[in-house]
């Protein structure tokens, strides 16, 4: 069974159409209908069942399509891995990460990257936790940087790197501004802004507030960092932000207070255990586990 027949036939599948398919790979109609035709004899079973007005997969015919798509995937993991040891230091990542970690940490970390890896590209996709984990899963990243506690799944691998704490942010004439630190039954009226849904961050605040016996008063939510302490700074709401974001966003007329109840920032490396990691992912892995040893120390 040749390959490039099932490259063909993939494309047939996932366009459900020969014509369409034909103008994608630029070939020629007559020449797919007799690369299926002669997959079907090969194999002694129908595939598609086409008219002018239908396309339909059998069940035999969408079996191939699970097993080409393994078998393609296969094949191409061989050139990846074999052109990673011909070229090391080239390669292409694709990294998942919510936005508060990317601006607290990752300019400087990916200058020095660069430095030491100048042929290597870096395609960053900027999502919360959530999401990132799903593009982890879905093999549509290489690796992702999440804050914990995520969802477990078998082919999940959590690598820990840092752990930090959140504080309360409020503007300093707040008449709690000057405790050395708040329990968050304290907080039970006050206005807030978090992370949007998507950040792992907003579920777990929300879970700790309702331990404690209430539920937040959320009024606002936001991915970026600079809104949600713009709009701290005019007095509309306050906000749990983690230490290294409220340093990196410090200001004059903002307080941070610790708070009773410890909320946690923990951040970690996950990867898809089923997905091949080129030598690129794995520099770039091992390089952010480094630089977050040495920020510990």
């Amino acid at each position: 069974m040749d390959i490039q027949y099932l490259r063909y036939y993939v494309e047939i599948i996932n366009n459900r159409s020969f014509t369409k398919s034909a103008e994608k790979l630029i070939v020629t109609q007559p020449m797919l209908t007799r690369i299926v035709k002669q997959l079907e004899e090969e194999l002694n079973t129908k595939l598609i069942e086409r008219t002018s007005k239908i396309f339909h997969v059998t069940d035999t015919g969408m079996e191939l399509y699970q097993r080409a798509l393994e078998l393609l995937s296969c094949h191409d993991d061989i050139y990846r891995s074999i052109g990673d040891i011909k070229d090391a230091k080239s390669g292409k990542i694709r990294l998942s990460i919510p936005g508060v970690i990317l601006d607290a940490y990752f300019p400087e970390l990916l200058r020095s990257f660069y430095e030491a890896y100048p042929s290597v590209e870096i395609s960053v996709i900027e999502e919360g936790s959530k999401l990132t984990v799903k593009s982890v899963l879905h093999h549509d990243v290489d690796l992702g940087m999440v804050m914990l506690p995520v969802k477990k799944h078998d082919s999940l691998e959590i690598i820990n790197i840092w752990k930090s704490t959140c504080q309360w942010v409020t503007v300093k004439t707040h008449p709690l501004a000057g405790k050395k630190s708040v329990h968050l039954e304290e907080l039970k009226d006050e206005r807030f802004i978090t992370f949007s849904d998507t950040a792992t961050l907003h579920d777990f605040f929300i879970t700790n507030c309702e331990r404690q016996g209430f539920v937040p008063k959320i009024v606002y939510k936001s991915l970026m960092p600079s809104f949600v302490f713009d709009m701290v700074s005019y007095n509309l709401c306050s906000a749990i932000m983690p230490w290294p974001v409220i340093r990196k966003y410090a200001r004059p007329d903002i307080a941070a207070i610790p708070l009773d109840t410890e909320i946690p920032w923990e951040l970690a490396l996950i990867s898809n255990r089923d997905r091949y990691q080129s030598y690129a992912t794995k520099q770039l892995l091992n390089f952010i586990i480094n630089y977050f040893s040495r920020l510990a120390g």
